[in-house]
């Protein structure tokens, strides 16, 4: 399974919620477009209605209550979950600092061009605003914090730790590629002479690649890491010996083959210092720390929460 198949599941499971509650504030605050594309201001009309199909009217009270059923326990929960948060947060006199937050959104970032390109996808796919994907990110700090406030990590399990892990916190290379990924041998070789004669490979992949995640971004994978497991090796073998703008192919995969392209490298450097025996001691008492959804539904209950309705 490529890498970026389980990210895009990932992003399609979390912006569930956040589509639910923007439509339910959406249904409830603005006004809709009719059916010949001019705004119906709702407020005006007695029966309510936000939309007609036939001449069957589709009710704001039928809207929100459609939200609410299907999504309107897991936003609560979640809108609960936050207030917790806050409070246990100020109770243990916990604070994200802003170096804290602009370091977990480069780690967030990390696969994408820079992290511009990081917000302009999740506004894409997620709609959420810059200052709503920080106020994110400073909520899943502050959860990270309490998780392992009591949770005592001695210096030497740490220096174990990092010994025990180098590929966590050593140098990184990354490629950016782009692939066009056909059914067939023969249809990459096609692919590929077409490229040789000067074919545009982004046109090529829009209208040839099989990948339905990448074909319509112009086959573009953007950034991997030189040893990411969620892609074949064989592609990864080819980009290591490919120099910038070259193509190579047809690679086989499990599901057909590609024509490549590497389109840019990048290297991180290793963390040193503080900084690594920091995010070191971090990740170890996370991983000791209690499931994410048991340590939610302690603090639920020290704060007594509970749904009214």
């Amino acid at each position: 399974m490529k890498r970026n198949e389980v990210l895009k599941t990932v992003v399609i499971l979390q912006a569930v919620c956040m589509i639910a509650l923007a439509g339910f504030v959406m249904a409830k605050a603005w006004p809709l477009p009719s059916a010949n594309g001019n705004v119906r201001d709702t407020e005006e009309q007695d029966d309510g209605a936000v939309a007609v199909v036939g001449n069957q009217v589709i009710s704001k009270d039928r809207l929100t209550e459609e939200l609410i059923e299907q999504y309107g326990d897991a936003v609560l929960r979640q809108l609960m979950i936050r207030q917790a948060i806050e409070l246990e947060a100020e109770a243990s006199g916990l604070a994200v600092a802003q170096e804290e937050a602009n370091d977990e959104l480069k780690r967030s970032a990390e696969g994408y061009e820079n992290e511009e390109q990081f917000f302009d996808v999740m506004k894409e796919q997620l709609g959420m605003s810059r200052q709503q994907v920080m106020e994110d990110i400073r909520y899943r700090l502050l959860l990270q914090k309490i998780a392992v406030k009591d949770i005592p990590v001695s210096d030497e399990e740490v220096r174990q730790y990092i010994e025990d892990h180098p590929e966590r916190f050593g140098e990184k290379r990354q490629y950016h590629l782009l692939w066009i990924v056909t059914a067939t041998r023969a249809q990459a070789e096609n692919i590929l002479s077409r490229l040789e004669s000067g074919e545009d490979f982004s046109e090529l992949a829009g209208t040839y690649s099989i990948d339905e995640f990448t074909s319509q971004s112009g086959g573009d994978l953007g950034l991997v890491d030189a040893d990411d497991p969620f892609y074949d090796e064989a592609v990864l073998s080819a980009a290591s010996g490919m120099a910038i703008a070259e193509i190579a192919g047809p690679i086989e995969l499990e599901e057909g083959y590609a024509v490549i392209e590497l389109a840019g490298t990048r290297s991180t450097a290793a963390l040193t210092g503080e900084r690594l025996l920091e995010l070191a001691r971090k990740e170890l008492a996370l991983e000791r720390a209690k499931p994410q959804q048991e340590l939610e539904d302690e603090l639920l209950s020290r704060y007594d929460a509970a749904i009214m309705k």
